[in-house]
């Protein structure tokens, strides 16, 4: 049974990163436990740690991701710490920060960071506050792009914020049962008619 639940969370998961052509940093702290209603990935720990360092990636830019995320009730201010690290000693990064609608973010609001690549350094960090209104499990988003001389490569990668519960309260819908016996989910409709004269 445990073996059928870690299939299908491995299986899902897979689908999630395939249709979102994101990948995730691993989350290291999170663990799963059981509700009478629902299942959740709920955290033992405050601090939610993550990395690509050692996981698959697809070709393009060289770049891995390290993150500590705060979990965060509804309007509580977490710190969200990003280390993006590289064996590239010249050039430029460039990172793209989009962050999901249902979180704000706090003081300093970046949506581009710049960092010369130099010998000396192969860790660049990013430093965030975020909030958000309502339970759920939202994603900071950034896109790497480093030219090294020989031209641009990019990289997407996601890192994830626990608001609440960290499951999101979806509105439930009305289903039915058609004649063939599939389930057909109803939703209000409106519809307006205008008179051609």
């Amino acid at each position: 049974m445990k073996s059928t639940k870690k299939l299908k969370l491995l299986v899902a998961s897979l689908v999630m990163v395939g249709s979102t052509g994101v990948l995730m940093a691993n989350d290291t702290n999170a663990t799963k436990k059981q509700d009478d209603t629902k299942s959740a990935v709920l955290l033992d720990n405050k601090v939610v740690s993550g990395t690509t360092i050692g996981h698959y990636q697809k070709p393009g830019a060289p770049v891995d991701l390290t993150y500590d995320s705060t979990r965060i009730q509804p309007d509580e201010i977490g710190d969200v710490n990003i280390t993006l690290t590289t064996p590239l000693k010249s050039g430029d990064m460039e990172v793209d920060i989009s962050i999901d609608k249902e979180l704000e973010q706090v003081g300093s609001a970046y949506s581009t960071i710049s960092f010369p690549l130099s010998e000396d350094q192969k860790e660049y960090k990013i430093n965030l506050q975020v909030k958000g209104k309502q339970d759920g499990l939202y994603y900071i988003r950034l896109l790497i792009k480093v030219d090294d001389g020989t031209g641009v490569k990019m990289r997407a990668l996601a890192v994830p914020v626990y608001v609440g519960n960290g499951v999101l309260q979806r509105k439930t819908t009305k289903t039915i049962k058609a004649l063939g016996g599939e389930n057909l989910s109803v939703a209000k409709a409106k519809e307006t008619v205008k008179i051609i004269k």
